[in-house]
């Protein structure tokens, strides 16, 4: 790898992390988190219900899965700059101008998999808020973890809200009737378009063609740009910030830090009852609580809906980082899972495209043909598939195909694919 110029201008941050720098316990947490995330986005239709088994997986699925992965891939987004960080200071070299490049990159990549393949695509919004990332990247843990949290208070205040956020909205402007009155017919409008265009991609998704779906998602991405929240998705980015004072103060980097650590077990043991104690009232609540249930206002519902999502993602990384770090023969155990979480991109960008192909009209078309029950062995049997896909392909090449496209547009230079032959420089 080139080392670049020894002035303080030119010392950039050029070649990816080596393959000796890995840790088990992130590529654990990223596979753990690719099958979260495939149960989550293709589960099986509520039209297909078929009795009491959809009705008990999909209950599950709320209070086990849903918003715990997604959450926990946000995570390993910020430490994952942090660790860039690190790594880029102890080689007194610069981190911002290939972090950019490398947000770009995903951006581009995000649009393609949202245009081309699917409109839940999440690559376009972590491409963007990864980029807030870079003015906290000097904070302190005390900084980061008030910062969290008054992000988080701010997505369950903007939940709660009946008007949706605009970026004009955050510039200052004296009022005007007359504006506001055509700003509202403006919204009505914009409103009215999504919706027509949600439904013509609906109706390409169950009956149209593959044609059809991908201009209908290209409107769907035109149009939805004038939300701020289309980009700036605030749990996520708390969690982004959990993840950036994670890996800045090393807790679960290292091992034996993880192991004797009393923090990463005093995260695990109070987010455990958060989690579960407020996933029962929302998952469960009529059947636990009765008639009280339904006295509870539906903002305290909300907030233990905001809350319970990122304390299941915090007991699941607390919980496998004091694992791996106290029994260390289960990092093998878990290997499987690893060998997914290295290539995380290209199997989730896989999920994608084989989850529609299969569900879609323009496929198989089994959406509305398979229940929860249905929809959880259909998705437990593609991710076996993608672990033995992913090891194979790991006895052979050192990145994933998205993971090698990723980091070649970064780098600015193709990348090698073949692992290093032993004694070559």
């Amino acid at each position: 790898m080139a080392d670049g110029k020894r002035d303080g201008s030119s010392r950039v941050l050029f070649g990816p992390t080596p393959s000796g720098e890995r840790n088990p316990l992130i590529d654990i947490l990223r596979g753990f988190a690719l099958f979260g995330i495939l149960l989550v986005n293709f589960p099986g239709s509520d039209a297909v219900r078929s009795g009491a088994a959809d009705d008990a997986v999909r209950r599950l699925l709320t209070i086990l899965v849903s918003g715990k992965f997604y959450t926990t891939f946000s995570f390993l987004f910020g430490l994952g700059f942090a660790l860039q960080l690190l790594r880029a200071r102890s080689r007194g070299r610069r981190i911002v101008p290939v972090y950019i490049r490398r947000m770009l990159a995903l951006f581009l990549i995000g649009l393609g998999h949202a245009v081309l393949v699917w409109n839940g695509d999440v690559l376009l919004i972590y491409a963007v808020m990864g980029l807030f990332l870079i003015p906290f990247r000097n904070c302190s843990a005390r900084a980061l973890l008030p910062l969290a949290a008054l992000v988080l208070a701010g997505e369950f205040l903007i939940s709660i809200s009946e008007k949706p956020l605009f970026v004009r909205d955050l510039v200052p402007r004296i009022a005007n009737p007359e504006l506001e009155q055509e700003s509202e017919l403006q919204n009505a409008v914009a409103f009215n378009e999504i919706r027509d265009v949600g439904r013509q991609l609906g109706a390409a998704i169950k009956s149209g063609t593959y044609l059809e779906a991908v201009i209908a998602r290209f409107h769907i991405w035109r149009l939805s740009n004038r939300y701020l929240l289309r980009y700036i998705w605030l749990t996520s980015f708390a969690m982004f910030l959990i993840g950036l004072c994670v890996g800045g103060s090393g807790l679960i980097w290292s091992a034996s830090a993880a192991a004797h650590s009393p923090v990463v077990r005093r995260v695990m043991w109070v987010s455990l009852p958060i989690w579960l104690g407020l996933g029962v009232v929302v998952t469960y609540g009529p059947q636990v609580l009765g008639p009280l249930y339904y006295k509870i206002h539906w903002k305290l519902l909300a907030l233990a809906w905001a809350l319970h999502e990122p304390a299941g993602s915090l007991f699941y990384i607390s919980a496998i980082a004091s694992l791996l770090a106290s029994r260390p023969h289960w990092v093998k155990k878990l290997a499987a899972l690893g060998s997914a979480g290295r290539m995380p991109l290209t199997n989730y960008l896989l999920q994608s495209v084989v989850g529609t192909l299969l569900y879609y009209g323009y496929g198989l078309g089994l959406q509305f043909k398979l229940g929860a029950a249905s929809g959880f062995l259909l998705a437990s049997a593609l991710f076996a598939l993608q672990i033995s896909m992913s090891r194979w392909w790991l006895s052979r090449f050192q990145f994933g195909p998205f993971e090698w496209l990723w980091r070649s547009m970064t780098y600015g230079r193709i990348q090698p694919m073949r692992p290093a032959r032993a004694g070559v420089a």
